[in-house]
């Protein structure tokens, strides 16, 4: 019953809103069974304001946030449809562009709780040990259980140079972090040639802006430096910008092959295909992926798979089925808004499921992924002995 009010409340603030200020339909061409939903938030609403012991309490603006974010959650879309406020809109352009200020962590909501999708590369979060999947307890010793993607963000985030301690559950350890905000400006891509080898292990943390480039220019660099075979790591990928994935996905495929399928709320199905001259079709590559690789990450890592271009290794990714388009309301909040289902070049649909590898290969328990900068310091012997997955796709390379 909270929830059908709540989806009343959002339907009443933006219907009448717009009427009164002429910027959408007028509440006549609504349809008999949202008036009715009106009418009865109207008599609800008379209620609350009337009778409500606590009026300092009654905040149109929580109300009407609150509204939207109850009716988003009703879609079913849990962790990737979802509302953000001017504040956290401003926050997500920033971490696009690659730089923001925070502690480092992407959250989704993942069975009822607010997980760490993937800690950001040289991040205040993934230096302290916080991991991809760690479900978030507490912000400043205060309970967060029950609150949604957007509230905990509002908690977690802060001026630069503040405080703020995390409360999480790893691997049903209880763990607390006190983590310092800071500008967060990581590269893209990054990338290390395993010593005495040919084999070099490019990372890609994110889907920003100019991302493409990035990817680009990192395997120039290890080829330059003798590299002939490559390992594309798309774990803790948390995706970003879709276009970047499909940019991506040429680099590596013919052109006209096909990276995902589009399918609309009216069931048709569009293939969307790479176009222009790929750089990079012939030398071996396989592709690490783990439960934190999601939305363009898992696009990408299906586009290479399907297509034969490259075997996917690893564990199970976090399954983001859906493509966002955000659509800016009038105070400057957004609403980030599936639109599509998308289904990899073969046709699976990987919303809740995820993409499956070729070859599933856990890490040990307490283990993290190497990542370049990770890998720069070991021998080749070392790498391969501390990161199970990194050693399959290596040997896995020795074959192409």
């Amino acid at each position: 019953m909270a929830r059908i009010l709540i989806l009343v409340v959002m339907l009443l603030a933006t219907a009448f809103g717009a009427y009164m200020v002429g910027r959408s339909q007028s509440l006549a061409t609504l349809d008999e069974a949202d008036r009715k939903s009106l009418a009865l938030y109207a008599e609800a609403l008379d209620t609350v304001r009337n009778n409500y012991v606590d009026q300092r309490n009654i905040d149109p603006k929580k109300e009407t946030y609150g509204a939207i974010e109850g009716m988003l959650e009703t879609l079913g879309d849990d962790g990737h449809t979802r509302f953000l406020t001017p504040e956290e809109r401003e926050q997500n352009d920033q971490s696009l562009s690659g730089t923001y200020v925070g502690i480092g962590v992407q959250l989704e909501e993942k069975s009822g709780e607010v997980v760490v999708a993937a800690p950001i590369d040289g991040s205040p979060a993934e230096e302290a040990g916080v991991s991809s999947d760690d479900v978030l307890l507490a912000v400043d010793g205060k309970s967060v259980m029950g609150d949604d993607v957007s509230e905990v963000v509002e908690k977690v985030k802060g001026p630069e140079g503040t405080s703020v301690e995390l409360t999480v559950r790893h691997d049903g350890e209880r763990r607390t972090y006190d983590l310092q905000r800071a500008e967060i400006s990581s590269p893209a891509a990054s990338w290390a040639l395993i010593p005495g080898t040919h084999v070099a292990l490019v990372h890609l943390s994110s889907f920003s802006d100019d991302s493409v480039q990035e990817l680009q220019n990192a395997f120039e660099a290890a080829k330059a430096a003798g590299a002939r075979r490559f390992i594309l790591d798309l774990r803790n990928n948390p995706g970003g910008r879709l276009d970047q994935a499909v940019g991506m996905a040429g680099y590596f495929l013919e052109p006209e092959s096909v990276v995902y399928i589009r399918k609309d709320a009216s069931g048709e199905r569009e293939e969307i295909t790479v176009e222009g001259d790929p750089e990079s079709t012939n030398a071996p590559l396989a592709v690490l992926v783990n439960e934190g690789s999601a939305s363009s990450a898992e696009i990408l890592a299906g586009a290479l798979r399907d297509n034969g271009r490259a075997p996917v290794i690893g564990e199970t990714t976090f399954g983001t089925g859906t493509v966002l388009s955000e659509f800016v309301l009038r105070d400057g909040s957004s609403i980030l808004l599936g639109v599509a289902e998308w289904l990899t070049p073969d046709g699976d649909f990987i919303r809740d499921t995820g993409i499956t590898p070729d070859t599933r290969v856990p890490l040990a328990e307490g283990t993290e992924p190497l990542t370049p900068e990770d890998a720069r310091g070991f021998s080749r012997e070392e790498i391969l002995e501390n990161d199970a997955q990194l050693r399959k796709a290596y040997e896995n390379l020795q074959g192409q």
